[in-house]
């Protein structure tokens, strides 16, 4: 059996390989047509199949490798599939061009699951977990025969939680944290970044967690929207990120606003 993770120039975003006989999975394969050709020559020179393309989520940047491999099943969870058709293809080209980058096409959804539930793919029968929070539709895959848990846009050290609900994303922070206590996985792929422990991983997710958690008191402080909105900047994010993902922390603060203020 083979797992193997690649990596983008753009954000460190993670790529997988996993094959076992003549069958492979991808996951999230990313992100400019150089890197996901990448991906399909290492396909070829293991002389493998792909049968199955999966997503941890509909952000341009996990999806926009689906198109480089036609014969596979392009299979997403039900919320990740209603995200893809309501972006549209010219919003995934948009975000990819604003970023520089040159992608193999538009994403398509051959067959989708619910989150929650087993998953066969190919050779692999994989466990789904629903991880809203970053955005509404994040999955995490599992597979036991690998010991791999396969995160999206969570758990990175590279970057801090950016944020859809502040509220949904601790709640998907606790449920891993549990997870990673009791029911530990020898590998660790986010979506970003390079591949953790689970000790490692639970690191991060409790930092990411206080931080979360700071941010929600520090905005219930203020009177005002404005005083409310000075106290959450003042929050220090757990860890550094690139410079041009900076501002994700004001973001989460106008978030948390909303959902005190709303």
């Amino acid at each position: 059996m083979i797992v193997e993770r690649f990596e983008s120039s753009l954000w460190e975003t993670s790529s997988l390989l996993l094959a076992k006989g003549n069958e492979a999975v991808l996951i999230d394969p990313a992100i400019s047509v150089a890197e996901v050709a990448r991906i399909a020559a290492r396909v070829s020179e293991l002389g493998v199949e792909v049968t199955h393309v999966l997503a941890t989520h509909a952000d341009w940047d996990h999806v926009c490798g689906i198109a480089a491999f036609s014969s596979a099943v392009a299979t997403v969870s039900e919320a990740t599939a209603t995200r893809i058709r309501a972006n549209g293809d010219e919003a995934i080209a948009e975000r990819a061009a604003a970023n520089g980058v040159d992608i193999a096409g538009e994403p398509r959804v051959d067959g989708t699951f619910h989150a929650g539930t087993g998953l066969r793919a190919g050779p692999f029968l994989l466990e789904t977990l629903a991880l809203p929070g970053h955005t509404p539709d994040g999955t995490a895959f599992r597979s036991r025969e690998l010991d791999l848990l396969v995160v999206g846009d969570h758990l990175s050290a590279i970057e801090f939680p950016f944020a859809t609900s502040t509220a949904t994303y601790r709640g998907t922070l606790a449920a891993l944290i549990d997870l990673l206590r009791r029911d530990p996985p020898g590998r660790v792929v986010p979506g970003h970044g390079p591949e953790l422990t689970a000790a490692d991983a639970q690191e991060i997710a409790e930092a990411d967690l206080r931080y979360l958690w700071e941010l929600r008191d520090a905005v219930s402080t203020g009177a005002t929207r404005e005083a409310a909105r000075e106290a959450g900047l003042a929050v220090e994010p757990p860890r550094p990120a690139a410079d041009d993902l900076a501002q994700a922390h004001a973001a989460n603060v106008e978030v948390a606003l909303v959902e005190r203020f709303a």
